[in-house]
């Protein structure tokens, strides 16, 4: 699953509204049938760099795979972050 055809998430004024999030709750509900949380984490993040046309380096997937390990509230809102530098990028190139 990517964030392709979604929209931007945030921006966040709240861990609350962090919390709300629809990946966020799928995370915790992989994590719980089994799945790896900083695995799942990392995806989301790839994922959004790729969505995003962000080029990675090995430093880059480093720092991601770090990131991966902390609470999905936290990778929300850096997915978040990317996605709407990645919109609004967009939005201010030229036709």
């Amino acid at each position: 699953m990517t964030t392709r055809n979604r929209p931007p998430c945030g921006p966040y004024e709240t861990a609350a509204e962090v919390r709300a999030e629809p990946l966020v709750r799928d995370t915790y509900l992989i994590t719980r049938a089994g799945g790896d949380m900083d695995a799942e984490n990392q995806r989301r993040l790839l994922a959004a760099c790729q969505d995003a046309g962000v080029r990675l380096g090995a430093y880059d997937r480093r720092i991601l795979a770090w990131l991966a390990g902390w609470e999905p509230e936290t990778v929300q809102v850096v997915v978040g972050l990317i996605g709407r530098a990645a919109q609004g990028g967009r939005q201010s190139a030229p036709s």
